[in-house]
């Protein structure tokens, strides 16, 4: 079998960005996924993007579209133009719409929350000038942590700003407790955006709130467009791509070896120079053992998984939904109750099928919940049940749509989320490192020529983290070869 230089092992949008950055740049590269899904799923007469997540980065001067243009992938005509609103918040008595315009955005707030316009004013002020450091700061310092002595100095010219932001955080969240309604606001956010449960006073989390300014794209195949031009691009580098294969044992040295299993059962041997692993593989264990730590960060500040993503895929009437919805919803049903406690349904909803009037046209909707990282919570009979008060839960935004459902198939829905966790996003409790309050991680482990890749690791980046943690882990490879 060829030797690579380069194995990566992984579903994920990370793995598939790694490969195709390492092939782009004269690396031999091999992709390994084990399920060989992507962001896109068909059930029934409908087409259903699987991550919850809008997707961030890909305006101008943005770090996604940047690695786009490195790969010389084009992105289709459509995501060249915004939704706007780029996502709505919708509580018991509010519908907040996030337009990609500050001073509409603003004036949004101020008709919803009069009481706290100053407050809230002053904050986007603050917020967007806080997510212009860390973008210009992420751009120069692609792994965010400093890692030298002089990324070190860098660091502390920019400290001013993270600390009057924390500051200034930390006064807004004073607002916030004064209102539960405009609190669940700012949580919706957090759980609409980030992977990180907790970075709210993060200098980060500015960034994440200023994505609608930035530019949310809506492309109509979702992720799949990015996974299908990322395994484009490595085949045209000659790369090979292997889905569906599943690594059976691996030997790490100088080289590393592999044994992998064909879809049709027969045993494939394979070798490389260095190995790229997501951290959502579930291999992660074979290599480094269940109880021994891949870095010394590792040890310190671990990414544990709170809550894994379940969705329900339903079919509709597009004529049974609100003419101004945004394609992404959070609706928060109740503000007295923690999000987390079956309080928060995300939504996204397909554009309605052109060509058709409303009155005929079919739109597809996910709706997403978050539920903790407990096997007793997901048995099929736990997540039948799950599904049901999804459904009840939801009729108090979607008055009429239950007895319009035209698909609905709790068993697929079950499967996919189970089955794609090596794609879809958890979210993670993953603490700031003491010194610079980032949270990222490294990508390196206590072997040379192994190496992590995944949206774990650059939590503090919302979305974007998956691009750039791609980029990231190739990068350290192209660089030491050089």
């Amino acid at each position: 079998s060829p030797m690579y230089d380069l194995l990566v092992i992984g579903d994920d949008l990370a793995s598939h960005v790694s490969a195709a950055y390492a092939a782009q740049n004269g690396l031999k590269t091999l992709l390994i996924a084990e399920s060989g899904l992507g962001g896109l799923q068909v059930l029934g007469d409908f087409v259903f993007n699987l991550d919850a997540m809008p997707l961030s980065g890909f305006g101008t001067g943005q770090l996604g579209l940047s690695i786009l243009e490195q790969l010389e992938i084009p992105l289709p005509e459509e995501a060249a133009v915004f939704p706007d609103p780029a996502y709505q918040i919708v509580l018991p008595e509010h519908r907040i719409d996030f337009s990609g315009n500050l001073s509409l955005l603003k004036t949004e707030f101020a008709r919803e929350f009069p009481e706290f316009e100053t407050e809230i004013s002053a904050h986007f002020d603050m917020t967007v000038e806080a997510s212009s450091t860390f973008q210009n700061w992420m751009e120069n310092h692609p792994e965010i942590q400093p890692r030298s002595f002089r990324e070190y100095i860098d660091y502390l010219k920019i400290y001013p700003d993270i600390f009057k932001y924390k500051y200034g955080i930390i006064a807004f969240d004073r607002i916030l407790s004064q209102n539960a309604s405009l609190e669940k606001v700012w949580e919706a956010q957090q759980a609409l955006l980030s992977f990180n449960l907790h970075d709210m006073f993060s200098f980060a989390a500015a960034f994440q709130y200023c994505s609608p300014l930035r530019g949310v794209s809506y492309f109509s195949s979702g992720k799949q467009f990015l996974f299908n031009a990322l395994i484009e691009k490595l085949e045209s580098k000659e790369g090979l791509y292997l889905p569906h294969h599943g690594l059976e044992s691996l030997t790490h040295s100088k080289t590393i070896e592999l044994e992998l299993k064909a879809p049709d059962g027969k045993m494939l041997h394979t070798s490389g120079q260095n190995c790229i692993f997501s951290n959502k593989s579930g291999q992660l264990p074979r290599i480094f053992g269940q109880k021994k730590f891949i870095h010394l960060s590792d040890w310190f500040r671990p990414a544990k998984i709170l809550y894994y993503p379940f969705t329900l895929f339903l079919g509709l009437p597009a004529k049974c939904l609100p003419e101004q919805m945004a394609r992404h919803i959070a609706v928060v049903p109740d503000v007295s109750k923690d999000l987390y406690d079956n309080n928060l349904i995300i939504l996204e909803t397909s554009l309605p099928e052109k060509d058709k009037p409303l009155s005929v046209s079919l739109t597809s909707v996910s709706a997403t919940v978050y539920l903790p990282n407990d096997p007793q919570l997901w048995t099929t009979e736990a997540l039948h049940l799950e599904a049901r008060n999804l459904v009840d839960r939801l009729e108090f935004f979607l008055p009429f749509f239950k007895e319009n459902i035209l698909f609905m198939d709790i068993d697929q829905s079950i499967d996919i989320s189970m089955n794609y966790r090596g794609i879809l996003n958890p979210k993670y409790d993953v603490r700031n490192a003491f010194l610079t309050s980032f949270s990222a991680k490294s990508h390196k482990t206590r072997f040379p020529n192994i190496f992590l890749t995944g949206s774990s690791l650059l939590s503090d980046a919302g979305f974007d983290a998956e691009m750039i943690s791609g980029r990231n882990a190739a990068r350290q490879i192209i660089n030491q070869r050089r």
